[in-house]
C-alpha cells in the first residue's frame, strides 16, 4: 500500500541562473512585443540602449525593477512563475480551492424555480422568493463576476464613473 502525503503543498525545486535567465528573455520580449519597448524601458527606469542590452541575456534587472513591472502589468511573472509552478494572482482573487462553477450552478437553478412561469410571483422573483435565496451564494458570485469584469475593464483600460464604464 503507497502511503500519500498530507503535505498540501507542491514540491518546489529552485531555477538555475540560467533557467531564470532564460525565463526572464521570454517574459521580456512579450513585454516589449505588447507594449513596445520604450513603455517597457520606462516601467524598469532604464534607457532604451540599456533594454537593448538586456535583451541580450548578458545581464539581469535587479529584483525591485523585475517585481515593479507587476505594478504595469499584472502578467510580467507569468513565464518565471510557471518555471517555479506557481501562479501569481491579485490578493483579492477568488481561491482555485473555491468551486465557483458548484455556486453559480446551484444560483442559476435558484433563479430558474424563481422565475418559473407557475412560480409564487410568476417571471417576477418576488421579495419572499429574494429572501429564499442563499445570500452568502448570491454575494460571492457577484463579487467573483465584479471583480472579473473590474479586471476586465483594467485590461481595456476602461474608466467607470458610479461603477459604470464611461
Amino acid at each position: 500500500m503507497t502511503q500519500r502525503s498530507n503535505n498540501v503543498f507542491p514540491n518546489r525545486t529552485p531555477l538555475t541562473e540560467e533557467q531564470f535567465r532564460s525565463n526572464w528573455l521570454v517574459t521580456l520580449a512579450r513585454l516589449c512585443r505588447e507594449h513596445g519597448d520604450s513603455q517597457v524601458a520606462l516601467w524598469l527606469g532604464v534607457s532604451e540602449r540599456h533594454l537593448r542590452n538586456l535583451k541580450t541575456g548578458l545581464s539581469l534587472p535587479s529584483a525591485d525593477k523585475v517585481w515593479n513591472l507587476l505594478a504595469f502589468d499584472q502578467s510580467a511573472h507569468d513565464e518565471i512563475d510557471a518555471a517555479y509552478g506557481v501562479k501569481n494572482v491579485p490578493v483579492d482573487s477568488v481561491c482555485s480551492s473555491d468551486p465557483l462553477t458548484l455556486d453559480m450552478i446551484a444560483l442559476a437553478h435558484e433563479v430558474a424555480e424563481h422565475e418559473a412561469p407557475d412560480s409564487h410571483g410568476g417571471i417576477a422573483v418576488t421579495d419572499h422568493e429574494l429572501r429564499l435565496k442563499d445570500e452568502r451564494r448570491l454575494r460571492k458570485v457577484h463579487q467573483t463576476l465584479g471583480t472579473w469584469l473590474a479586471r476586465l475593464d483594467a485590461m481595456r483600460g476602461v474608466v467607470t464613473i458610479g461603477g459604470r464604464a464611461a
